[in-house]
């Protein structure tokens, strides 16, 4: 018996330990953050949804134009009454049967010329095209937000390693001040200093790791990730080297953006559909046939058959001439979001190229500043220790010290950030998605 609770005992530790055992991070690269997205959000799932429902219709709108058959077996009984169609024999009863019939039918129908239905079809031809551009888009769009929530992890990761080091840093110079005040040639006032320095590095390093946590979240949500787990972060994209040429990036947005590619398509469908509207005064040509076996039995089933032409000439509708100015005022509408998405698509250039301009400016005074800062402390520090500078120009050189670091961490995630503005707003993105469809489906831990 004692045994025997021994071992449930075993089992519940075990099982405990086991649930509260944290799960193994994975190790993510942009590229796989991208693939995840692309795979498993929201934005990308239902963008596929609407490009396969443009085909659906697509496919229903050539349906109409392909011949058209229908096969039928019939065996009834049925009776007659001869006064309903204005009959009236001698010698037989108003109603004649029941009798049986055995009846196969075959029909056939085909669109000879309707060039209303053609240029239908070739309209949700064209929206099939810009859902396809639609879908495109929304890919483009999720791997520039999945990469900005990135580069927010990641940028906090930084700011992490940066704060480490400045308690270290700051460890170092507490000790250093606490053995001066030991050996009679510091202060207490230098202890202090130290330790409210190193108190503030490592509430900053506090704030670090819990913009770290949040932005965690934030991505391994955007993914569809398992959100209980941590991620080990690739390190930092470097900070573009030379800012691109305007006309150029101009230019390859105009010939990559699928906003652009989408609006045209729109504009392609709209136009279609106005002369789709506008054949309806056409005449119209099809061909049916009929054929019919039928009898009492099936020793005397007998085959009839029917073939004919139909000419279709529309006289009069009072909604063609409606669905023709319906469909004059979507072209409008489309010509008009093809103007503003063009501008869009400058505007979204301009800025981006600005953005690197500026960003390249920020990294280069950042870079400088942290050397000037790390020169700066050493001064202080050899001052200080030479007994001709004070526990005030100390203090103030640690803080520029760290500001610096800061800066140039902000400096280079701003850089990375804008690089990747840069290539959605020219469409350059698109090998960042095509690089994640090739790659694993799954992070690896």
């Amino acid at each position: 018996m004692r045994s025997k609770r021994l071992s449930l005992l075993f089992l519940a530790v075990t099982l405990s330990a086991s649930a509260q055992t944290p799960a193994q991070p994975i190790r993510l690269t942009l590229d796989d953050a991208i693939h995840m997205a692309l795979g498993n959000g929201t934005q990308a799932e239902l963008a596929r949804s609407n490009e396969q429902m443009a085909r659906i219709a697509r496919s229903e709108a050539w349906s109409a134009l392909m011949p058209q058959a229908d096969a039928k077996l019939m065996q009834y009984s049925q009776s007659i009454n001869l006064a309903t169609f204005g009959f009236s024999l001698p010698g037989l009863p108003p109603v004649i049967g029941p009798f049986n019939v055995t009846d196969a039918q075959l029909s056939a129908a085909v669109q000879v010329f309707n060039f209303a239905a053609l240029r239908h079809y070739q309209s949700l031809k064209g929206s099939a095209e810009a859902s396809h551009y639609q879908n495109e888009q929304a890919e483009n769009d999720v791997a520039a937000a999945v990469a900005r929530l990135y580069l927010i992890a990641q940028r906090a990761q930084s700011q992490i390693d940066a704060r480490q080091a400045d308690v270290a840093l700051f460890t170092r110079l507490l000790q250093t001040a606490q053995d001066e005040f030991k050996a009679g040639t510091g202060t207490r006032l230098d202890v202090a200093q130290g330790n409210v320095q190193l108190a503030r590095a490592r509430q900053a390093l506090l704030i670090a790791q819990n913009d770290r946590q949040n932005a965690t979240l934030a991505l391994l949500n955007a993914i569809g990730a398992d959100e209980s787990r941590d991620v080990i972060f690739t390190a930092l994209p470097s900070a573009p080297t030379s800012v691109p040429d305007l006309d150029p990036s101009l230019t390859t947005a105009k010939e990559h953006r699928p906003e652009l590619r989408q609006a045209i398509e729109q504009v392609r469908a709209a136009q279609l559909t106005v002369e789709a509207a506008r054949a309806r005064l056409l005449p119209s040509l099809s061909l049916d046939f009929e054929g019919d076996i039928n009898g009492n039995r099936t020793n005397d089933l007998h085959w009839t058959r029917r073939i004919a032409a139909n000419l279709g000439v529309p006289l009069f509708h009072a909604d063609i001439n409606a669905n023709i100015a319906r469909a004059s005022v979507m072209l409008h509408d489309a010509e008009t979001l093809l103007s503003q998405r063009q501008r869009d698509v400058e505007q979204d250039v301009r800025r981006s190229v600005m953005s690197l301009q500026n960003a390249e400016s920020r990294v280069a005074v950042a870079t400088e500043s942290v050397t000037v800062a790390e020169e700066a402390l050493t001064v202080a520090g050899d001052r200080r220790s030479a007994g001709y500078g004070s526990p005030v120009e100390v203090d103030r050189a640690q803080d520029a010290y760290r500001q610096a670091h800061e800066d140039l961490i902000a400096a280079q995630a701003d850089a990375a950030a804008a690089q990747f503005d840069y290539e959605h707003a020219t469409g350059g993105i698109r090998r960042y998605i095509t690089n994640a469809n090739t790659a694993a489906p799954e992070a690896k831990p």
